[in-house]
């Protein structure tokens, strides 16, 4: 029992604080043993909104089954300059709570997006994703970039 509860404790530390840098990067991908499988987030600028459009690719030569616990797939949140928060893809939203799974195949894209109902005022924003599918062999994914409101 010792061994599995230490297993677990190190699996849980060696998980923590990979990514290293101080920014946001464009994608981050869980790698796998052959091949990875990324998640990429593209903000476009439209005329009513903001519409964020991404992608979770598996580049991998094996299916990958994600597990979710709720209805909801992905979090993505907006932040300005300062660091503020300026929306919230779940907020005052409702998520069926039921366990579902997605397979990703080999070389197989899921796509989704999410649009953000208001153009903020001129200036630079972050966008960051979690996609909430959790994956045996992947660490979860997440993804962030900056754009510019005109």
């Amino acid at each position: 029992m010792r061994l599995v509860l230490l297993t677990v404790l190190l699996l849980i530390v060696g998980g923590c604080g990979q990514n290293g840098g101080s920014g946001p990067a464009k994608e981050v991908s869980g790698e796998m043993s052959n091949g990875s499988v990324v998640l990429t987030v593209e903000p476009v600028q439209k005329q009513d909104g903001i519409e964020f459009r991404m992608s979770v690719v598996n580049h991998s030569d094996e299916a990958v089954a994600f597990e979710f616990s709720s209805g909801q797939k992905f979090e993505l949140i907006v932040s300005d300059k300062e660091g503020n928060e300026r929306y919230r893809y779940s907020k005052g939203k409702m998520f069926t709570q039921a366990f579902q799974t997605m397979t990703l195949n080999p070389k197989e894209t899921y796509d989704f997006t999410d649009v953000w109902k208001e153009v903020p005022e001129p200036g630079v924003y972050d966008v960051n994703v979690t996609f909430l599918g959790r994956a045996e062999q992947l660490a979860v994914l997440r993804a962030g970039t900056s754009f510019e409101v005109k």
